[in-house]
């Protein structure tokens, strides 16, 4: 734990001296959740079971001046089929990507591993025009709702469902605004090098009545510009993304790309909820690993498994405690569809059971694994 220790100090020393003077009202909330998985076969003999318990705290101490520090800690103990079958797991857990490793492994035992990571770790001043934030954070630049060529510093996996929260980064981001919906915002995502480092500007204003957004700046190894927007058709939700990748160290390469994204939403009047997105993923990499690119947050340059991608899903309120959902991911250009049917239903106030599946379809996934449908039971604990 010297790591943790030392860096919070860090940090809190950092803090100007006048804060220890003000009044500070802290906030705590988390969840503890419980997650078993069914891996089956397309003919259902061969069958793995997996289970993670999975606990977040959230803390929120806010000063009186606009200061605010947040610090939040996700722990879990994971167990069964692939803690016991796949080799170096734990190392795939530890692996921090931010600039500084805030993951630690607290068991690794045969059948048993614990790991626990700050995710977020910042400290924050807010004022009527200024936003600046340093630290681990989620910084939001997407638009679109399941792939977004515009979030170049957090860019998440939707398949990854039990991670509501989405990954962080360590960054700087000041914000200046000067209306509601217009600003202009710094990113500066840290790295030991420029090709590990983002470095963009983003300008957000309306055009009619769609709030819009400018961006540019580096990109790991590539200059970007990008566009996106939210707005409606008629009485249906329009929104979209698109980013050009190019190669920074030569200007004239033509090896850029354009990766764009398209989605609507539609509420019916019996309430039952349609959304749908196309992905045009120009930086797809058919050598890279099928099921490892579905389960691990994407780059923002090739944010799937293929070049082309659709997905489509219903929700409605069966209800007032009960929840269904159906959802279809699939490829113009590959062999890849993914189903996901789910229901929720609320328990009590802060008590909440899920059943999700997610069923892996098309030779790209089929050669990727023996177990492609995932059945999976969460019962969610809210304080």
């Amino acid at each position: 734990m010297k790591k943790y220790t030392s860096l919070i100090l860090l940090f809190l020393f950092a803090l100007p001296d006048t804060l220890a003077a003000q009044t500070v009202t802290p906030y705590y909330k988390g969840y503890l959740k419980e997650l078993g998985s069914l891996s089956l076969s397309n003919d259902l003999k061969t069958v793995h079971y997996d289970n993670i318990i999975h606990n977040r705290l959230e803390s929120r101490f806010s000063f009186e001046s606009g200061f605010e520090i947040r610090a939040d800690l996700r722990t879990r103990v994971i167990n069964g089929y692939t803690v016991e079958n796949v080799p170096g797991y734990a190392d795939i857990l530890d692996d921090d990507p931010g600039f500084v490793d805030m993951s630690l492994i607290l068991v690794d035992k045969e059948k048993t591993i614990v790991h626990t990571a700050i995710d977020r770790l910042q400290l924050s001043y807010y004022s009527e025009k200024w936003d600046v934030v340093l630290g681990r954070q989620r910084v939001n630049w997407g638009k679109s709702m399941v792939w977004n060529p515009n979030d170049l510093f957090n860019a998440y996996s939707y398949l990854d469902f039990d991670y509501e929260e989405r990954p962080g980064t360590d960054a700087l981001t000041v914000q200046y605004s000067w209306s509601y919906a217009s600003s202009l915002q710094l990113g500066y995502k840290f790295g030991r090098s420029l090709d590990e480092s983002v470095i963009a500007f983003m300008a957000r204003g309306n055009l009619g009545d769609y709030d819009i957004q400018l961006i540019t700046g580096n990109y790991l190894d590539k200059l970007i510009l990008g566009a996106g927007w939210t707005g409606y058709l008629g009485n249906a939700g329009f929104n979209g993304e698109v980013s050009y990748f190019h190669p920074r160290d030569n200007f004239f390469d033509e090896s850029g790309h354009f990766t764009a994204t398209l989605g609507s939403d539609y509420m019916l009047p019996n309430s039952m909820y349609l959304s749908g997105e196309l992905l045009y993923n120009g930086g797809y990499n058919s050598s890279a690993n099928a099921l490892a690119q579905l389960s691990q947050p994407p780059t923002a340059d090739n944010l799937f498994i293929s070049k082309t991608v659709f997905f489509v899903n219903s929700n409605y309120p069966l209800t007032a405690l009960t929840n269904l959902s159906f959802g279809v991911m699939g490829s113009f250009t590959e062999s890849v569809f993914v189903f996901i049917p789910q229901v929720s239903y609320s328990v009590t106030e802060n008590l909440d059971f899920l059943v999700l599946s997610q069923l892996l379809k098309g030779n790209a996934l089929q050669e990727a694994t023996n177990t492609p449908n995932v059945l999976f039971f969460r019962l969610k604990w809210s304080f």
